[in-house]
């Protein structure tokens, strides 16, 4: 994969905003960019000509082997100091900046020093062009998702009464690893019993209890790409309420997979699922948006939520996840991430049966 085209498609951007340099701060941005790994210690500086990768001593080696079409300006990537020998100080200049992702600091300390510059904000076009996944960025979350996927299959043999959530997210992150991945997407939720009417409860060291219903919800990352999947089981037995909820997010969730055509808004793709678990008496339970886009971040991109009126763009990947929660009770989730292309959605979290799982 070559960073010239990205860096030349920013550049058309700065060419259309009257921008005469962009500055990259954020450590997503920077990867996108230029394929730097350093997360989190590196800055870039562009303009219509050159191309600077701002970073320390540190990653001097590294920086030159993965970023080739960068010229390096070796020092403390968050001073702006480091910017002295390429951006004027005599001169008022027109510069994007991240404006969703710099800090309060960092944007003072810019002004600061460079007191004529026109700091100007190009954070949506990040969103935008990330939104759209190229055929090798769709191959690493692919390969995200096989990965989460098979160590789920392997995991659910150790889960059973008086295992601890806890041990049950440690052996699937282990495996995660084992399979291939650099690392979890984002804190492994295992919410048992009651715990799993909470969408976001992260695996404690609750012990799972005979009857409980268990909802995991994991992914991990390879090649600096995310998966996101959810599935929900009964251990022993299922509660009836709980069973027939658990028919009703699956029917909500396979609705919105079938139902989708080319052209839809994010608005009514949700509508699909929410429509089911609304008529079904639990609307008041579904509390959060239908998906999100995914993809060197776990949340990028597109929004699946009945706020969005915007049109779903083709090779986008996003989760589809229904959800009811109910308070004493216990809640379901069952969740994939899917591929936009051909005007189809492609399922890419293949593990297990989605219909209702007694272990």
């Amino acid at each position: 994969m070559t960073y010239i085209n990205r860096i030349s498609a920013a550049r058309g951007m700065m060419k259309d905003k009257g921008l005469e340099a962009l500055y990259v701060t954020s450590a997503e941005n920077v990867f996108y960019l230029s394929g730097f790994t350093g997360f989190g210690d590196a800055r870039l500086y562009i303009t219509p000509n050159e191309a600077y990768i701002i970073t320390d001593s540190r990653y001097t080696v590294q920086s030159a082997h993965e970023c080739p079409d960068y010229v390096l300006i070796s020092g403390n990537a968050e001073s702006p100091d480091t910017l002295d020998g390429v951006l004027p100080r005599d001169r008022n200049i027109r510069v994007g900046f991240e404006d969703e992702k710099i800090s309060y600091k960092d944007h003072n300390a810019l002004k600061e020093r460079f007191g004529l510059i026109e700091l100007c904000g190009v954070g949506g076009y990040f969103t935008g062009v990330r939104d759209i996944k190229d055929s090798s960025e769709a191959a690493l979350i692919k390969k995200a998702c096989v990965i989460a996927c098979e160590s789920f299959n392997d995991v659910l043999s150790v889960i059973r009464p008086g295992v601890a959530e806890c041990d049950v997210a440690a052996e699937l992150e282990y495996r995660m690893k084992k399979n291939g991945a650099s690392d979890r997407s984002f804190d492994t939720i295992v919410a048992s019993g009651t715990r799993s009417a909470m969408p976001h409860g992260v695996a404690s060291d609750k012990k799972i209890e005979y009857g409980d219903v268990v909802t995991m919800d994991f992914g991990c990352v390879y090649g600096h790409y995310c998966s996101d999947m959810t599935r929900t089981f009964f251990v022993g037995r299922a509660d009836p309420e709980l069973e027939k909820i658990y028919n009703i997010v699956y029917k909500a969730q396979t609705a919105a997979l079938d139902r989708f055509r080319r052209g839809m808004t994010g608005a009514e793709l949700d509508g699909i699922s929410r429509e089911i678990i609304t008529d079904a008496g639990y609307g008041g339970y579904f509390g959060h948006g239908l998906g999100h886009g995914v993809g060197i971040e776990i949340h990028e991109g597109a929004s699946i939520n009945k706020r969005n009126k915007d049109v779903i763009k083709e090779n986008t990947v996003f989760s589809i996840e229904p959800g009811v929660y109910v308070e004493g009770l216990g809640g379901v989730r069952i969740e994939d991430l899917v591929l936009y292309e051909n005007g189809v959605l492609n399922i890419l979290t293949s593990a297990s049966d989605k219909k209702m799982l007694v272990l």
